[in-house]
């Protein structure tokens, strides 16, 4: 196995675990392993699809995710997701690289088992049918209803796209607005004698500079901008529980 691979993946990861976990069902996942067990059967039943899914608990890097995929493919062949709460990564012995990024791209966070659902209908997107469209009569009605799916299919993904730029810009704006209210609180900071308060204080201002980097850029999938509006929604809820504080105390 490649030294490069092994340091890659998501650490507290056993890949032999891994693939030993999947020889039953094709799922490695902790807990109920019931619906994404029954996306994998469907997946092979209607698209022939060898999937191997696995579930990622704790937070890892795109690049770990995918080494690991990429592993699991060596050892099994198909195809491989790897789901964590942030990221997500594939690959596959059957299909072109460009393919499994663009299916891995559209994983919504939360759900797995929907995640899977949304990577496979993705994968499996047999493309513009353009030999269909050269059949005349009946046929060539079928074609476009066919060709038609598939239009709607890339509308939704160009959707997609703009429903995450909008929610880049929403998120540097909420960003933004806690500039000042950081900026008070700060001034305020030193009359406090209160490490715990100082310690949560300083906790927050890392995060919001984190932060400030972090929504620089518009997110590219769904799942990491589930994963940072989060992020972005805790540190507002943190920091005002500061500045209620400190009201509080000012009244007092």
């Amino acid at each position: 196995m490649p030294p490069t691979i092994q340091a890659a993946q998501p650490p507290g990861v056993d890949v032999e675990a891994v693939n030993a976990d999947l020889a039953d069902n094709g799922v490695a996942a902790p807990g109920d392993q019931g619906p994404l067990a029954a996306e994998v059967e469907q997946a092979a039943a209607e698209h022939d699809l060898q999937l191997s899914v696995v579930v990622v608990p704790e937070p890892a890097e795109g690049a770990q995710l995918q080494a690991l995929a990429r592993q699991v493919v060596a050892e099994r062949g198909g195809t491989a997701l790897v789901l964590s709460p942030e990221n997500t990564g594939a690959a596959s012995a059957t299909f072109e690289g460009d393919t499994v990024t663009e299916a891995a791209n559209s994983v919504p966070g939360g759900d797995n088992a929907a995640a899977t659902g949304v990577f496979v209908d993705e994968l499996t997107d047999p493309g513009p049918p353009w030999g269909w469209l050269l059949v005349a009569g009946a046929v060539l009605l079928v074609a476009v209803a066919v060709g038609g799916r598939w239009w709607e299919r890339r509308t939704r993904r160009r959707k997609h796209a703009a429903a995450l730029a909008e929610e880049g810009k929403r998120l540097r704006s909420e960003v933004a607005a806690m500039a000042d209210e950081l900026l008070a609180a700060d001034r305020r900071m030193p009359l406090q004698d209160d490490s715990t308060l100082t310690s949560d204080f300083d906790k927050i201002a890392i995060e919001y500079r984190e932060l400030s980097h972090a929504v620089e850029r518009d997110p590219v999938r769904r799942r990491d901008a589930d994963a940072l509006s989060a992020r972005v929604r805790t540190a507002r809820e943190r920091l005002e529980r500061i500045t209620q504080t400190l009201d509080g105390r000012a009244q007092s």
